[in-house]
C-alpha cells in the first residue's frame, strides 16, 4: 500500500502540526479516555506554548475537540485572539482521507492541534512527536513534507538548563 502522501491542493505554504501537551496515562474505557484532560505538566507546557511558538506566523487554529487538544491550544489562541475551530477529522481515529482533507483546505499560516494517533497517520510512523512538540509541515505542490521538529517547552527549558517556572 502506498503512502497517501499527504496530498492536497497545489497552493504551497506551511502548517504547524502540533500535538497536544500531557493529559497523563490513557484511561482504559475508550469513553472516559476521550474527556481526559491536561495534567500539571501538560497544563505549563500549554501556557509555554505561547512563547516557544511567538515567532511562528499562523492566524488560525485548528483542533481536535477533545478536551487535552483544546485545552494546549487556549492559551495561545487567548495571547493572540484567536478562535479554535474544532474539528473531528483531527480526532484520534479519524480516517486518514479526512485529515488530509482537511489539511487541503487549510491556508498556509494555521495551527493544528491534534493526537499521536494522526501523526503517525499522516506519515506512517515515519516520524515521532513528543506531547506538545510540532511539527513544521511544508507542502509543495500536492504534498506536504514535515521540514522542522519544534520540541516541546520543557525539553526547551532543560536544555538551556532552567527550571520549569510558569506564570
Amino acid at each position: 500500500m502506498d503512502n497517501p502522501g499527504l496530498g492536497v491542493n497545489n497552493e504551497e505554504g506551511q502548517v504547524l502540526l502540533l500535538r497536544h501537551a500531557g493529559a497523563g496515562e490513557r484511561l482504559a474505557s475508550p469513553s472516559s479516555d476521550r474527556l481526559r484532560r491536561l495534567d500539571q505538566a501538560g497544563r505549563d507546557d500549554a501556557r509555554r506554548l505561547v512563547w516557544t511558538l511567538a515567532d511562528r506566523e499562523f492566524d488560525r487554529i485548528v483542533s481536535s475537540p477533545l478536551p487535552r487538544s483544546v485545552e494546549t491550544v487556549i492559551p495561545i489562541a487567548e495571547r493572540r485572539r484567536l478562535v479554535i475551530e474544532q474539528r473531528d477529522e483531527l480526532l484520534p481515529e479519524a480516517p486518514v482521507e479526512a485529515t488530509l482533507e482537511l489539511l487541503a483546505e487549510l491556508s498556509h499560516s494555521t495551527l493544528v492541534c491534534t493526537h499521536r494517533e494522526v501523526i503517525d497517520q499522516l506519515f506512517w510512523g515515519g516520524v515521532t512527536c513528543e506531547k506538545a512538540g510540532a511539527w513544521v509541515l511544508e507542502r509543495t505542490g500536492s504534498l506536504w513534507s514535515p521540514t522542522a521538529y519544534v520540541p516541546p517547552p520543557a525539553n526547551v527549558l532543560q536544555r538551556l538548563g532552567r527550571t520549569a517556572s510558569v506564570s
